[in-house]
C-alpha cells in the first residue's frame, strides 16, 4: 500500500511560494540584460565612448646602406674564409691573435734544434659551400694589440712580409681528429715552418730570462699572429674556430742537446687580444643592391631591401605618419607591430635567425627601442620559416614619437643580431612591390583616440 507523504498546511504554503518567486525570476531576468557596448551609457553620453581604432597603412619608407663596421674584439668564435654570394657579392674574414705563455720562464736548453711550428686551431663551425677548398696565409704581426682596447672589422695592423703558410683545407667542423694516439675534436693543424722556418728559430731563441719571464715581455717579443685567406672564383666557404678553447694553440717541436720530441705550447687563452677583420666587395653584387647601397637610390627601398652580417649591409628605417600624429595629442598606443616579409627570391644560404631594430641618433649611432627591454618573446626579430618574414612590436617607441613634439626623429636601423659574427644575409618585400601579390613590409597600430 503507498504511503502518502504528509506535509503540514504552512510548509505547503512555503512550497507553493518558492515556486512562484523562482518563476517570477526567471521571467524578469532576460529583461535586464543590455547590449555590452551600451553598458555606462546612461552615465556616459555617446560622444565621450572611447574609440579603440586600427590601421595598416601607414607610409614606411626603407633603403639599404652600407654597415661601416662592427666590433670584432674578444669574440666567442672567429672566422677565416672567403664567400661570392651572387646578390651581395664577395665577403673575406680574416683575424689577428696574440699567443701567450702556456709557462714562465720556459727554457729551450742547450743548441736547442727547431722540428717544426705548428698552429692548432679548434673549429666552431661553418658557413656557405663547405665542400669548398680554403686556403690560408699566415704572417707576423708587427704592431702589438691591446686586450682593453675595442677593435671595429675594418681595421689592420701591420704586419711582415713573409708568408708562413699556403695551407688549405675544406671545413670540416664535425669530424673529430686522430692524432698520436689521441682523438681531438674536429681541428686543423697548419705547419708554419714548411715554407720558412724564420719564425719557428726566433722563438726558438726566446730567452727564458728577458723574452719568456712573463707574458708582458713575451708579447713585446712576438706580437702574435695574422691569418687571411686566398679569394675564391667558387661559392666560397667561411671555416669558425674557437681561438680560446685548450686545443688551440702554437705548438713548437724541438730537440736539444740533451733531448728530443719536445715541445712547448704558445697558448691564446682569454687573456691574448684578439679580432676579425671583414672586407666586402660589392663589384659583383646584384645591380639593384649596388644602386641602393653605392649609389644611393633609396627609392629602391620601396621594392626590396637588404641586410647582412659582418658588418655588410643594415638598412634604414622611417615612419613618416606616426610623426604627424602628435597634433593628435591624446592618443593611446595598445599596440604597434612592424612585419618585414621576405622577398620572392632564392635564399642562397641561411637566414638569419634573429635580427635587431634600434633607433638610429643624428650622428649615425643607435640606441636600443624601449621595446627592447621586453624581451625576445615580446619584442620579436626572430626568423619565421613558415612564413619567410619577421615581426617587431615597437609599441613603446611608436607612442614616444607620437608624444615627443621636440626631438628630432631619424628612424631606425634594422641589422642582423650579433653581426660580427653572424654573416647571414636576407632579402626583403618593400612597401610597395612590384609584384601585386606579393606580401608587403607593414606598421600594423592599434589605439585607442582619448580625445
Amino acid at each position: 500500500m503507498t504511503k502518502l507523504l504528509k506535509v503540514s498546511q504552512p510548509g505547503l504554503l512555503f512550497y507553493i511560494a518558492s515556486i512562484l518567486f523562482l518563476a517570477a525570476i526567471t521571467l524578469i531576468l532576460p529583461s535586464c540584460t543590455k547590449d555590452p557596448g551600451k553598458i555606462g551609457t546612461i552615465i556616459q553620453p555617446g560622444d565621450s565612448w572611447l574609440k579603440v581604432r586600427f590601421t595598416d597603412t601607414t607610409s614606411i619608407a626603407a633603403y639599404s646602406v652600407i654597415d661601416d663596421s662592427v666590433r670584432t674584439d674578444e669574440l666567442t668564435r672567429n672566422a677565416i674564409g672567403y664567400v661570392n654570394d651572387p646578390v651581395f657579392g664577395a665577403t673575406k674574414a680574416s683575424f689577428y691573435t696574440q699567443f701567450v705563455l702556456s709557462t714562465n720562464g720556459h727554457q729551450f736548453g742547450e743548441e736547442p734544434h727547431l722540428d717544426s711550428l705548428v698552429l692548432q686551431l679548434v673549429y666552431s663551425g661553418a658557413y656557405a659551400d663547405t665542400n669548398t677548398t680554403i686556403t690560408v696565409h699566415t704572417y707576423e704581426m708587427l704592431k702589438g694589440i691591446e686586450k682593453d682596447s675595442a677593435y671595429y672589422s675594418p681595421r689592420s695592423i701591420m704586419v711582415g712580409n713573409t708568408d708562413f703558410s699556403d695551407y688549405s683545407f675544406v671545413p670540416r667542423p664535425h669530424d673529430s681528429v686522430y692524432f698520436l694516439g689521441d682523438t681531438l675534436p674536429a681541428l686543423i693543424r697548419i705547419n708554419l715552418s714548411d715554407l720558412s722556418t724564420e719564425l719557428g728559430e726566433r722563438l726558438l731563441s726566446a730567452d727564458s730570462a728577458t723574452n719568456m719571464v712573463d707574458n708582458k715581455a713575451f708579447l713585446e717579443f712576438f706580437k702574435g699572429l695574422y691569418l687571411t685567406p686566398s679569394a675564391v672564383s667558387s661559392t666560397g666557404a667561411l671555416a669558425y674556430f674557437n681561438l680560446i678553447s685548450g686545443g688551440s694553440k702554437l705548438s713548437i717541436y724541438y730537440s736539444n742537446q740533451n733531448d728530443d720530441s719536445l715541445r712547448y705550447d704558445f697558448i691564446i687563452s682569454s687573456s691574448a687580444a684578439r679580432f676579425n677583420k671583414y672586407e666586402h666587395d660589392f663589384t659583383n653584387a646584384s645591380v639593384d643592391l649596388r644602386q641602393q647601397i653605392v649609389n644611393g637610390d633609396s627609392a629602391l627601398g620601396e621594392q626590396n631591401f637588404y641586410i647582412q652580417g659582418f658588418a655588410g649591409v643594415k638598412t634604414v628605417i622611417k615612419l613618416p605618419y606616426p610623426k604627424s600624429w602628435r597634433n593628435l595629442v591624446n592618443v593611446a598606443v595598445n599596440e604597434a607591430k612592424l612585419t618585414l616579409p621576405g622577398g620572392n627570391f632564392a635564399q642562397f644560404y641561411e637566414a638569419p635567425a634573429q635580427l635587431v631594430l634600434v633607433q638610429r641618433l643624428q650622428d649615425g649611432s643607435y640606441e636600443l627601442l624601449p621595446d627592447y627591454n621586453d624581451g625576445v618573446s615580446y619584442f620579436g626579430g626572430t626568423y619565421e620559416a613558415e612564413s619567410n618574414r619577421y615581426v617587431f612590436r615597437i609599441t613603446k617607441y611608436i607612442q614616444s614619437v607620437i608624444s615627443d613634439s621636440v626631438t628630432a626623429n631619424y628612424g631606425l636601423y634594422l641589422l642582423v643580431n650579433a653581426g660580427s659574427i653572424n654573416p647571414e644575409s636576407f632579402i626583403f618585400n618593400g612597401f610597395k612591390p612590384n609584384v601585386d601579390t606579393a606580401d608587403r613590409m607593414k606598421l600594423e597600430i592599434l589605439y585607442t583616440d582619448l580625445d
